[in-house]
């Protein structure tokens, strides 16, 4: 009787070798790490990173082959794993041909420009990019294919494998302990070699530490890196002789949108713009959140800056040209300046003294106490020029204001997250936020009046906006950093000062516009292309596009779409598209395609910064 052929092994040497081609793509993309002058730890950090990320990258195709040549036939799993294999091969060499273009890795805003029609042309492919593109596949496909047919017979040694796992789990927890606690000390070179390997995940260790007791290093032991991978600004800022050197104050508002800005609602800031002002009444925010928008206004970047730049702990050119003018910095929140990292990004060079925090009771208290520190400190020295900033609270969730600040009496008197229902009591929480903004324009009338009255107007630029705005189930959603709707990113914005003419201004602007226009005030020659993607405000033509970004999204707002992707790995395949207006769009793909080549102009916004 014959007897049973046997059953051929699991190729594990097949999945070996794509291991180590896989580590080879990944040493090439962080090549500039592995060598000096970049520090040896960094080096470490990053091979130790690629170690444990190589085998996740290869972890889907082991896995699924395994159980194929255990349940099914080995001639399949074989075939799976070849299949499998090239498609994780090409993923990361086309992640490693992006990177080396636009300075990061593939992610939901690429994916979808790629697989729009046409996307690959208007990025710069060319006629013959297609084809170079099948026959890179077809390459692949056949050096897997080959592989497979020379490892048959070799099928591998099980011996050593719990080795090889135990090496592997413990680069895996040193490279998240490493980069934890490099984020809390502000250790940039492991910091930025993470940024080298394809979907890096970070690992913080804020709350732990607290929790623990541990302290990080003072801000003051901080410096600013001229490394890493920036390239900012792209040259050195210019000034004109005799520039001038006005004081310049921000005063800034949580969650203030863009309607809220009327004379019932908002009479003393209504009153300036109006005598002393110019309000841009169709402006964006940079986000809609306050990380995101803050960041948007003093650096006049989009977005997916933000990391690389906390990272870099690199402030914006236009905080640092007025440090190095000698302008003396007063800054205060009634938040904190260590959530979101403002201390380690837009005022990371500030000295500490010169920022304030107050974040006791009510938003509206605290508004009150540091409008009062505010005005102190514009007293307190005629001879230098300051550079101030104010962060006010009282339009913040849960929309807190005292008696003597209600304009809209039917407001939710308790609101109880826990037995609230949005949508029946969202009218009564809407008229407490009226309330609160209410508020908040008696604060920023104190301090516009204490200017008026002490003739500060003629030398101070005076900037008032809010970080991004509030929704209130306009389109289905409460409050901001959810969604770009117009509700969540159209802010007010008032200018005033020398170089600032009165009116009105109805074409586009953003929070991008912001710094540009303030640096040309003070007589900064560059271009802003140098340091900024936004343009001087009364220099945007009235069908540009504006950009907003979350945490982990950027968003194309244009004349007549809106097109938000995502900036993240997991969300490849995820997008929004909908009208200028909010309003829901027919034909999602349809839309992509009209706007293909102005969402490669972002791509190029969203890279020019980086060394590549």
């Amino acid at each position: 009787m014959d007897q049973a052929q046997p059953r051929a092994a699991f190729p594990g040497a097949f999945f070996t070798v794509n291991y180590l081609l896989l580590l080879a793509v990944g040493g090439y993309v962080g090549r500039a790490v592995l060598l000096p002058p970049d520090p040896l730890g960094a080096a470490v950090f990053l091979i130790a990173a690629l170690a444990g990320y190589a085998a996740l990258y290869l972890l889907p195709a082991w896995l699924l082959s395994a159980l194929c040549h255990r349940w099914l036939s080995p001639l399949l799993a074989r075939g799976l794993a070849v299949l499998l294999a090239s498609v994780t091969l090409l993923l990361l060499l086309v992640d490693s041909q992006i990177h080396e273009l636009y300075g990061f890795h593939i992610n939901g805003f690429v994916w979808n420009l790629l697989v729009t029609p046409g996307g690959i042309d208007s990025m710069g492919g060319g006629d013959g990019t297609l084809p170079t593109v099948a026959a890179m596949v077809l390459a692949v496909v056949a050096l897997e294919a080959a592989l497979m047919a020379l490892v048959r017979r070799h099928p591998g040694h099980r011996r050593g494998w719990r080795g090889l796992l135990v090496v592997l789990l413990l680069c895996m927890a040193g490279e998240r302990v490493a980069y934890g606690l490099s984020d809390l000390n502000g250790y940039r070179p492991v910091l930025n070699a993470a940024r080298a390997v394809p979907f890096y995940q970070p690992a913080t260790f804020e709350g732990l530490a607290r929790d623990l007791g541990y302290t990080a290093p003072p801000r003051e032991q901080w410096s600013v890196s001229a490394d890493g991978p920036l390239k900012y600004p792209l040259h050195p800022l210019r000034s004109a002789s005799g520039a001038p050197s006005p004081n310049v104050l921000f005063l800034v508002a949580e969650s203030l949108r863009a309607d809220m800005l009327t004379p019932e609602i908002m009479p003393n800031l209504w009153r300036f713009a109006e005598r002393h002002g110019r309000r841009y009444s169709d402006h964006m925010s940079g986000g809609n959140g306050t990380r995101m928008g803050i960041f948007s206004l003093f650096y006049g970047l989009p977005g997916n800056y933000w990391f690389p730049f906390r990272e870099s702990r690199r402030p914006p050119v236009l905080v640092s040209e007025l440090l190095r003018r000698g302008y003396r910095p007063g800054l205060f929140t009634s938040a904190r300046f260590s959530y979101p990292e403002f201390d380690q990004t837009v005022f990371a060079t500030v000295p500490s003294p010169a920022m304030v925090s107050d974040d006791e009771g009510p938003g509206w208290q605290r508004d009150r106490r540091n409008v009062t520190r505010l005005l102190d400190f514009i007293g307190a020295d005629q001879n230098r020029p300051f550079f101030g900033f104010m962060f006010f609270e009282s339009p913040h969730a849960r929309y807190y204001f005292p008696e003597e600040s209600v304009i809209r009496s039917d407001y939710l008197r308790e609101l109880n997250y826990a037995t609230m229902d949005v949508h029946e009591d969202m009218p009564g929480i809407f008229n407490r936020y009226i309330n609160s903004v209410h508020h908040l324009d008696q604060q920023l009338g104190r301090v516009l009046d204490r200017l008026e009255r002490d003739d500060r107007l003629d030398d101070t630029l005076v900037v008032i906006t809010g970080d991004h705005g509030e929704e209130f189930m306009e389109h289905g959603r409460w409050g901001h950093n959810s969604e770009f709707h117009d509700e969540q990113v159209r802010v007010p914005l008032v200018l005033a000062g020398p170089g600032v003419p009165g009116g009105v201004v109805a074409t586009p602007t953003s929070h991008l516009d912001v710094a540009p226009t303030l640096l040309a005030l003070l007589g900064v020659t560059n271009p802003p292309a140098d340091y900024a993607v936004g343009l001087p405000l009364d220099q945007a033509p009235p069908d540009r596009y504006r950009l907003a970004a979350s945490w982990d999204a950027v968003a194309y707002l244009g004349p007549r779409y809106k097109v938000a992707m995502p900036m993240n790995a997991g969300g490849l395949g995820e997008m929004a598209v909908a009208g200028s207006s909010d309003e829901p769009v027919a034909d999602r793909d349809a839309v992509m395609v009209r706007v293909r080549d102005r969402l490669v102009a972002v791509l190029r916004d969203m890279s020019r910064f980086y060394r590549h």
